[in-house]
């Protein structure tokens, strides 16, 4: 194996600790975490002592205090922008809440993708088991998320948000899920369907938006830490401090950290495909007289090894070793998930990808109200993000592109306020934002022992393939709704907003690789630069029919600025005379059902909803089997029904329950002088569901909570690189079963309060069933040999365990 700039030899063993593991979580992290959890405990006990004795007098002043407590700890308590059941149900739009039971069914380390695969109508699809992995995730269809998937149309339509704050890269639309690795930092997940109201939408809202919300500071000190062990040799650590609210202020700081190996590995080497990630996270938030201000950080490291892709069944001369630069079958097991192993990957010598993503984010919010009728929301942010592959592919020896290194990184600051008025019979809100953000696509393939034609080996300073590309990109919008009270349990919310998109790009490639070939470099097109400025209309609509039932509809227009990335597509390879922006329309009708106290409807919630988005002037990158690019625009038509419930019928009984059926085809999509229109849409799952119950009990001074859920897919069609268009094959459905059992025992009695220690021991894919969650039909180019037209996949997860033990005071 040769070695190049920026690569780790791998010695043969799994995941490591000391450097890489724990030890990459700082020290000031952990000793600032050993004073909160001091301080925080400490909190508690003077509470405890503030109480009025039992029989005791009642001093007047304590009263007021308590009075002014109360106000202030229902006035923090507004800055968590998590949706409820209520929010929900007086809305008039979809959306949802993926709240604790949810986030617990993605099991201890499931990350982001994990926690998104619980909701109706969306699909998700990665190549480990843990938040470091990168995932491909969908909602209702739309595309989102690097998981390095062939064949995904308009991937990056999809809006994620971190406190309100947005993380999509702002040229490429794009938002990587180990960016969120660690679910011990999230509370809940709001989740809106379709482009929504314009205070909420994004420059990237066209599908949705998903919006993670993190652990708040509270108006009681506390806290918890906790760890967690499973299989493939994982291991995580997580801790939360809350300070409580002192003198208007309140604070929160937490963080975690998993390391793990995948569970697909090579049968030859034992190389396991690593991964660790850590995140912390810290906010506080200072209560005026009429307001409040707060101050966030987050920041966010994962790294991983992502595995090669599978065949699914057996290509002649087609080995887990690959081809000499003579085109010869190397020895070895054939390469297939039925010779190799369902589970089998390369070896390290041959092929192997560690793929990094960090996120760098500081935001200030500001709420104030200026008096009964009027308020002001801001929020200031700068956000910084890198991504790393670094890729070493000897599957072909003796190819030019042996190495990969890909360092693009993007950085955004940006500000968004909300004037709010309230009036009798209308509700008015106001805004705008505006952003500037920088966006470089630097990448490098090369390979020391091969030479260009003029005699010069290839190495990162002369690459075979390269490109530096910059996008300096500014976006805007203004916008004005006002929901309207027309007559009792009736309202409307007409809005619009103006979008502005502005680019320029600029092929930095010769400063940034001043020894390098320029007929090395695919980006062929000059610098140039675009403006593109959108009317966005919306009306919704709701009727509040009886106290427990509301009906409403919706329809918004929204447009997305070209996507941009890599070094083919917008601007690069494509002319930007030629660009417009994607537009979607989006039309729904559901209802929302909320029910309290009514018989064994004790907290029954349901939505219904019905959809229908329009999405034009989409973006399709295609590679053949040449090596070449084909970008392709095309119309696509999303339409479906998503149903969400849950409730706590009967004592500890909790029961919940999402259902999506969805069909997506072109209305137009041409290559290659070819017209497919009419075919389904990739990748999007007919039905999708996922469904459960627990139930919570109290036995010998413990509490147990037993819980058993089940997630289907439905089949989809896959894409076929061959022809550079979608198949009529199709990936079969698959229905994973999961279990937990939850135990929770009290320790101690500080301050009325009962510390607690809860232990839960998780299995998910019960059952160990086999199935492929992503395939496609390979053109040839990714493993060589005549495997072109072969089909390639990822295998899910099997059965693994896990057991975790949290300590909360």
């Amino acid at each position: 194996m040769v070695s190049g700039a920026g690569m780790t030899r791998w010695k043969k063993g799994e995941v490591k600790h000391g450097p890489g593991g724990y030890a990459r979580l700082p020290g000031a992290i952990v000793a600032a975490f050993a004073m909160g959890v001091g301080s925080a405990h400490a909190a508690t006990l003077t509470s405890s002592t503030n109480s009025t004795p039992a029989g005791g007098s009642v001093n007047i002043g304590a009263v007021n205090a308590a009075a002014h407590s109360s106000t202030a700890a229902k006035a923090l308590k507004k800055t968590d922008k998590k949706l409820t059941a209520k929010k929900i149900f007086h809305a008039a739009q979809s959306e949802i809440l993926i709240g604790h039971d949810e986030l617990q069914a993605a099991g201890p380390v499931g990350g982001a993708a994990g926690a998104l695969a619980q909701s109706p109508g969306v699909r998700v699809v990665s190549s480990g088991a843990v938040g470091a992995q990168r995932a491909a995730i969908s909602v209702n269809g739309i595309e989102q998320g690097w998981g390095g998937l062939q064949g995904l149309t308009s991937n990056g339509l999809l809006a994620v948000t971190f406190d309100g704050v947005p993380m999509n890269n702002p040229g490429s639309g794009l938002w990587a899920t180990p960016q969120i690795p660690e679910l011990s930092l999230i509370s809940g997940i709001n989740v809106i369907y379709g482009p929504g109201n314009p205070d909420s939408r994004w420059y990237d809202s066209l599908g949705g938006t998903i919006g993670f919300v993190p652990v708040q500071p509270t108006s009681r000190a506390g806290g918890n830490f906790g760890v967690t062990f499973g299989s493939y040799g994982t291991e995580g650590f997580h801790a939360t401090i809350r300070t409580g609210l002192h003198d208007g202020y309140s604070a929160v700081l937490a963080a975690g950290t998993t390391q793990s190996n995948d569970y697909i590995q090579s049968q030859e080497d034992g190389f396991a495909n690593p991964s660790h990630d850590q995140a912390i996270y810290g906010k506080v938030v200072k209560l005026l007289p009429h307001g409040n201000v707060g101050l966030g950080a987050y920041v966010a490291d994962s790294r991983s090894y992502r595995p090669a892709f599978i065949p699914l069944a057996p290509i002649a001369g087609l080995t887990v070793n690959g081809f000499t630069s003579t085109g010869a079958t190397i020895p070895g097991p054939l390469y297939s998930e039925t010779t190799s192993g369902y589970y089998g990957g390369t070896p390290f010598s041959i092929w192997h990808k560690q793929v990094e993503n960090a996120t760098y984010l500081v935001y200030m919010p500001l709420n104030l109200h200026f008096s009964t009728v009027t308020a002001l929301h801001n929020t200031l942010w700068y956000r910084h993000g890198n991504r790393l592959h670094n890729h070493y592919n000897d599957f072909n020896q003796g190819a030019d592109n042996l190495f990969e290194y890909n360092n693009p990184h993007t950085a955004t600051i940006g500000d968004k306020f909300v004037f709010d008025f309230t009036l009798p019979r209308n509700t008015v809100a106001a805004g705008g934002y505006y952003l500037y953000s920088v966006y470089n696509t630097r990448n490098a393939f090369y390979n020391p022992e091969v030479t260009s034609p003029s005699g010069i080996a290839y190495t990162y300073s002369y690459p075979s393939k390269y490109r530096s590309g910059y996008f300096y990109q500014n976006f805007a919008a203004a916008f004005v709704q006002d929901r309207i009270a027309i007559v009792r349990g009736l309202s409307a919310t007409p809005g619009v907003r103006i979008a502005y998109f502005g680019t320029t790009y600029a092929n930095l490639a010769t400063t940034d690789f001043p020894q390098a070939n320029l007929a090395y470099d695919p980006e062929t097109q000059p610098n140039s630069s675009t403006t593109f400025t959108k009317v966005e209309p919306s009306l919704d609509i709701r009727y509040q029919w009886t106290r427990y039932l509301a009906l409403y509809a919706q329809s918004s227009t929204a447009y997305q600025n070209p996507e941009v990335g890599g070094g083919g597509g917008p601007y690069q390879a494509l002319p930007s005379s030629v660009l417009v922006p994607t537009e979607g329309r989006y039309d729904t009708a559901g209802l929302h059902v909320l029910v309290k106290h009514a018989g064994i409807a004790r907290h029954f919630r349901m939505n219904l909803d019905y959809y229908h988005l329009s999405v034009t002037n989409q973006f399709i990158n295609v590679t053949t089997s040449n090596g070449t690019s084909i970008e392709a625009t095309g119309d696509s038509l999303y339409q479906g029904v998503n149903l969400s419930s849950e409730d706590n019928p009967v004592g500890g009984l909790h029961v919940f329950g999402n259902v999506g059926y969805e069909r997506a085809h072109y209305v137009n999509y041409t290559t290659g002088g070819v017209a497919f229109a009419g075919l389904a849409v990739p990748y999007v799952p007919t039905e999708t569901l996922t469904a459960g119950a627990s139930y919570r009990y109290f036995r010998d001074g413990m509490v147990y909570d037993p819980k058993l859920w089940t997630t289907f897919t439905g089949s989809q069609n896959i894409f076929n690189n061959d022809t550079g268009a979608p198949s009529s094959q199709t990936l079969p459905a698959y229905n994973i079963w999961n279990a937990s059992l939850g135990l929770v025992v009290p320790v101690g009695d500080t301050d009325g309060r009962a510390d607690k220690m809860k232990v839960v021991f998780s299995i998910l894919n019960l059952l160990n069933k086999r199935f492929n969650e992503y395939a496609y039909v390979t053109s040839g180019g990714y493993l060589g040999g005549n495997s072109a037209g072969a089909t390639l996949g990822y295998p899910g997860a099997p059965r693994t365990y896990y057991v975790s033990a949290d300590y909360s005071f």
